[in-house]
C-alpha cells in the first residue's frame, strides 16, 4: 500500500510540474503580480551521478547572477537527470533521479546566491528524468539530459 501511495504522489508531482513553468512558475502564485516575460539564460551540464559545478559553469552562473540582479529578475532553476540509473526498478529509478535532479537545482541556486542573488529571488524545482531534451540512444544524449536550466522571470 505504501508503494502505491508513493507512486501516486510522484505521478501527481509529475503532472503538477508543468504548472510551475511559464506564467505559473511559482512567483505569480504567491503575489498579485504576473510574470510578464521569461527567458532561458543558461543550461549547466553535469557528470554522471554528480551535482558538482565546474569552474567554467561557475563563471556562467556568475554572469547569470549579475544579469538577474541588474535587471531585477527572479530566477527559477530546474534540475534534470538522465533516464539511466543503476536499477531497473521504476520506483527506485524515480527516487534516484529525483534526488540527483534536486541536488543539481539546489547547488546551482546556492552558487547563484553566493554571487549575490537574494535567496528570496530564487526558486528550484527537481524534474528528475521527466523532461529529456534528447532521446537517450547514446552517452552524448544521456549527458545532454543531465542538466540544470536557469530561467529569469520578470514580474509586471
Amino acid at each position: 500500500m505504501k508503494r502505491v501511495f508513493v507512486l501516486l504522489t510522484v505521478l501527481m508531482l509529475c503532472g503538477c510540474a508543468s504548472l510551475l513553468e511559464g506564467p505559473n512558475c511559482g512567483y505569480s502564485q504567491n503575489s498579485e503580480k504576473k510574470v510578464s516575460k521569461s527567458e532561458l539564460v543558461a543550461v549547466i551540464g553535469f557528470a554522471d551521478g554528480s551535482s558538482e559545478i565546474s569552474a567554467q559553469n561557475k563563471e556562467v552562473l556568475r554572469q547569470v547572477a549579475e544579469k538577474a540582479m541588474s535587471e531585477k529578475a527572479k530566477i527559477v532553476v530546474y534540475g534534470h537527470a538522465s533516464h539511466r540509473t543503476i536499477t531497473k526498478n521504476i520506483l527506485q529509478r524515480i527516487f534516484i533521479n529525483l534526488k540527483i535532479s534536486n541536488e543539481r537545482a539546489v547547488k546551482t541556486a546556492a552558487t547563484l546566491i553566493s554571487y549575490g542573488v537574494e535567496t528570496s529571488n530564487v526558486n528550484t524545482l527537481a524534474l528528475f528524468d521527466s523532461r529529456p531534451i534528447k532521446v537517450e540512444v547514446d552517452r552524448a544524449a544521456e549527458a545532454a539530459n543531465r542538466r540544470a536550466e536557469i530561467y529569469l522571470y520578470w514580474l509586471e
